[in-house]
């Protein structure tokens, strides 16, 4: 088996089949954001909080930026892309990198922001100013 290398035209193609046969199938099949964590946000006690999925990554390879009302969020293996090279894959989806940036709802305190790592999930806690 042959290891096939990533081809951004090929992913748009496969996007415009499933686009195509999106009328014809369950909405749910449609697995366009695949390289996207899942996040949920969500507001408790006074605070903004985003918890953002990133299995089988370490926190020091996690990165979290904002700035101007908009939270970015970037995760990377910082492993060297011979390690892989010895390996015949028959397929492979796991993810070495992920990122997601999302605009921020007014009247967040952004210089107030904390952030937590544990078990593969990221939970970002931005406080709320008082309406």
């Amino acid at each position: 088996m042959k290891l096939i290398t990533y081809n951004p035209v090929r992913q748009i193609n496969r996007i415009e089949r499933e686009l195509e046969e999106m009328g014809k199938s369950d909405w749910n099949a449609l697995p366009i954001l695949e390289d996207v964590p899942a996040m949920d946000m969500y507001e408790e006690d006074g605070n903004l909080v985003a918890e953002v999925s990133l299995p089988n990554f370490d926190r020091t390879e996690v990165s979290v930026a904002a700035d101007d009302g908009i939270l970015e969020i970037s995760a990377e293996h910082k492993q060297d892309v011979k390690e892989h090279l010895g390996r015949l894959y028959y397929f492979r989806e796991c993810r070495d990198k992920y990122f997601r940036r999302v605009t921020l709802p007014d009247g967040v305190l952004i210089d107030k922001a904390k952030a937590m790592f544990r078990d593969g999930v990221l939970k970002v806690s931005i406080p709320l100013t008082a309406a």
